[in-house]
């Protein structure tokens, strides 16, 4: 069904919920109210950080633009806030907003924006095409100190908004913490009754590479690639590169914790590897002959 081109407002229908803890740094007139931090029966507390890091990484920047190829938005980025477990709407057709209680460009944890898909007296807004991307599609945030975080569509997914759970809400696959360096977007979309729209889009981005991380604004900085897909096998080694890794006793966040891994500890891959939970999980050996799981995003190898 064609999108109307009056104003929509992000969380005008119903509110959107995303909890302060669990987004990184952690309208009414429906008659529904989604849950807010807090009213999760305790639920979030298992949820926020599945693999049990403290990870004390790069802070990452604050965002001041996006650029999206593929859903030709190309805007500047604004500060906005989450008061009372709400997402604020952004100000206008043109501008994506970023919740300064999330995550930065960069950091590990969720990077919440949300943008208009469309608004009254202008017709389709900037994220008008943004639910139409594919997996793969790059997402590029440029940071307040120079450098450009480019993120890879993991999904796209449609929420109803008067069906979804407290507990699906915070969960890491849509606003909830993440443990790794992730971007949501949020707009609009599904169903419109004539007075609102019935569904959220939610795209999730990975990061998967940073350019000019030093600020540097020269023509010659070289791309940190993330991504070590296919540099991992059985009988190699590895070191966890991060504090505070759980090391599990199956490839799942919900699994039993072996123990607890801390940066530089030397592993030795003895199988693998297994998806799940959203990450990519080997089989390790450590020097003491204990085994267990862990997520390839804290190990280098």
């Amino acid at each position: 069904m064609a999108r109307r081109t009056r104003r929509w407002l992000i969380s005008s229908t119903v509110g959107f919920g995303a909890s302060l803890a669990l987004a990184g740094r952690a309208g009414s007139n429906s008659g529904v109210q989604l849950p807010q931090w807090g009213e999760t029966g305790g639920t979030t507390d298992l949820q926020a950080g599945p693999l049990g890091l403290n990870p004390a990484s790069d802070p990452g920047q604050i965002p001041t633009a996006v650029r999206i190829p593929d859903a030709n938005v190309d805007a500047e980025i604004e500060l906005q806030q989450i008061v009372d477990g709400q997402m604020l709407n952004p100000s206008g057709p043109w501008v994506v907003a970023w919740y300064e209680q999330t995550a930065r460009a960069g950091e590990v944890g969720n990077c919440v924006g949300s943008g208009h898909v469309d608004y009254y007296t202008v017709g389709e807004a900037v994220f008008w095409e943004i639910a139409d991307l594919q997996e793969g599609a790059e997402i590029e945030m440029f940071g307040s100190g120079g450098a450009t975080y480019v993120y890879a569509v993991e999904y796209v997914r449609r929420l109803d908004i008067l069906s979804i759970t407290p507990e699906e809400l915070n969960s890491p696959e849509i606003v909830g913490r993440t443990d790794y360096p992730a971007l949501t977007l949020v707009t609009c979309g599904g169903e419109f009754n004539g007075d609102v729209y019935l569904s959220r889009d939610i795209i999730r981005g990975r990061l998967v590479s940073v350019r000019g991380a030093d600020g540097s604004s020269s023509d010659t900085a070289s791309d940190t690639t993330l991504d070590e897909v296919g540099a991992f096998a059985v009988e190699t080694e590895a070191t966890v590169n991060t504090d505070g890794v759980n090391l599990r006793s199956e490839a799942t966040t919900s699994s039993d914790v072996v123990t607890q891994l801390n940066n530089g500890t030397a592993v030795t891959i003895i199988g693998g590897p297994d998806e799940a939970d959203g990450f990519t999980w080997w089989q390790i050996e450590l020097e003491d002959g204990t085994t267990g799981w862990i997520a390839q995003d804290f190990l280098t190898p």
